[in-house]
């Protein structure tokens, strides 16, 4: 669903999650371990950075979109929020997560582009933070507001791909 936070645990006490903060703290962690490793190089720009910079690019842009059409509908991005539309046009109908996913991918080009294999780290963090954590709490919420039209589109889209 959205980008900005989610509980750990019940009630109003529980540890928020915001998936941008969580994506940038991966990024700046894998940058620092990076670097710290000493697998910085100069030079000529190498086939990977490219690779990377366009990875990079399709997540944001896959993101950004989708979250223009949350907003576009006033539904919250929000993932601890009332949704007050269910959205189920593409790219919603190939992924349940567009956002999600293009985050994730945005973390993979930046290790593809610093070819570090300490920053693929950080997308499957994010993976999995968001997957057992923060998404479940949104398809509860969604289940509970749109009840069997949200169970027919969990069975007909997956999660992630």
């Amino acid at each position: 669903m959205s980008e900005t936070a989610s509980h750990i645990g019940d009630g109003d006490g529980g540890l928020r999650i915001h998936p941008p903060i969580l994506a940038a703290g991966l990024l700046i962690a894998g940058l620092v371990l990076h670097l710290l490793g000493g697998h910085h190089r100069h030079g000529a720009v190498h086939f990977h950075q490219f690779a990377g910079l366009l990875l990079v690019a399709a997540g944001a842009w896959f993101s950004s979109y989708a979250a223009g059409l949350f907003s576009g509908r006033n539904t919250t991005l929000n993932p601890h929020g009332q949704p007050s539309e269910f959205v189920k046009i593409p790219p919603f109908t190939f992924t349940r997560n567009p956002m999600y996913l293009g985050t994730a991918a945005i973390l993979l080009g930046c290790a593809i582009f610093f070819w570090s294999p300490v920053m693929v780290l950080a997308p499957i963090i994010f993976f999995l933070v968001i997957d057992r954590v923060v998404i479940p709490k949104e398809e509860e919420t969604l289940e509970r507001t749109f009840g069997i039209t949200y169970q027919d589109y969990q069975r007909r889209v997956r999660r992630w791909l």
